[in-house]
């Protein structure tokens, strides 16, 4: 309890406003020192005194920064998925690049995965696959064709592009790893693991999610319950588009852009997980909307060159 003491200052006076500057701002020791020179048994009785008042020490606010501005596309774009470069598949890219030059599209997603980023993988590989240098040569090249095609292109983060993140202790970031390939004009690269396009009225989320299923279109049908929007993943390396259960939103399993016979550890080992299928998608905005086109190496790429632009 506090002694009877007439150094504690009255309420709302000067000296008072003074004494709860101090309280708030002084460290434990400073309180519990000032608590003995006004009289008091000790420390928390002196804490009380302001308790009683409806005073007490700030929580401070955090410093670290909200993850919550993740990019924004407002254009038709063509997204791919998984490209795992240097284990592309070249001519269904090749397909899907000629379709968006077609169609206009100057916007380009990578979903993530877009390098094998084999050298730096926890994972066994093939010794000759581990060449940095000659990752890095083929990927150079793929990114100058993507950009010959569609001139701007977003990449976002994978799991594949931590493998090397992770071996430097992530003291570097997706932009770094472009720097490593001479920052293609045009390309920009973000941290986040999804992107937002805002097209004709529309909201899709383009991730590149934590989780897998062996059902296609199970985990973007589950995003879209959470996020409430249309939602193209990739990662699980299947192909699918659905509604979700709402019957509100597009579910999309893109699908991927390299090519499964090319992966060791798919086409060497059985396993019963279903086929891995190449897939692409482009969101098309026309007459004020969004119009979704998933696209497998199996369209009719010919045909549908006519629907939109110069060879409609």
């Amino acid at each position: 309890m506090a002694k009877r003491n007439q150094k504690m200052p009255r309420p709302n006076s000067p000296e008072w406003n003074a004494e709860v500057s101090f309280y708030l701002s002084a460290p434990a020791p400073a309180r519990g020192a000032r608590a003995i020179e006004l009289g008091f048994t000790d420390p928390t009785s002196y804490a009380n005194v302001f308790r009683r008042q409806g005073i007490r020490v700030s929580i401070p606010q955090p410093t670290r920064k909200k993850f919550n501005r993740p990019p924004i596309i407002r254009e038709s774009s063509l997204i791919i998925f998984d490209t795992q470069i240097p284990f592309h598949d070249a001519p269904f890219l090749s397909n899907l690049l000629d379709l968006a030059m077609a169609w206009g599209i100057k916007q380009g997603i990578s979903g993530g995965d877009l390098l094998n980023m084999t050298s730096f993988s926890n994972f066994f590989e093939h010794p000759e696959d581990k060449i940095w240098a000659k990752e890095r040569e083929i990927a150079i090249s793929v990114l100058k064709a993507l950009t010959s095609a569609v001139p701007k292109w977003l990449l976002i983060m994978g799991n594949h592009e931590t493998f090397l993140l992770k071996k430097l202790a992530e003291q570097l970031g997706h932009e770094d790893i472009l720097r490593l390939l001479d920052k293609p004009e045009g390309i920009n690269a973000t941290d986040y693991y999804y992107c937002k396009v805002l097209l004709g009225g529309s909201t899709w989320r383009i991730t590149h999610p934590r989780n897998i299923s062996v059902i296609h279109s199970r985990i973007p049908q589950r995003l879209c319950d959470k996020f409430h929007c249309n939602l193209a993943s990739g990662h699980g390396h299947l192909a699918g588009l659905t509604p979700d259960y709402s019957g509100k939103y597009f579910a999309c399993d893109v699908g991927v852009t390299c090519d499964p016979e090319r992966l060791d550890y798919v086409a060497l080992r059985d396993n019963i997980r279903p086929a891995q299928c190449r897939g692409g998608l482009i969101l098309m905005e026309s007459e004020g909307k969004c119009f979704p086109y998933h696209l497998y190496p199996s369209s009719d790429f010919s045909s549908l060159k006519h629907l939109y632009g110069v060879g409609k």
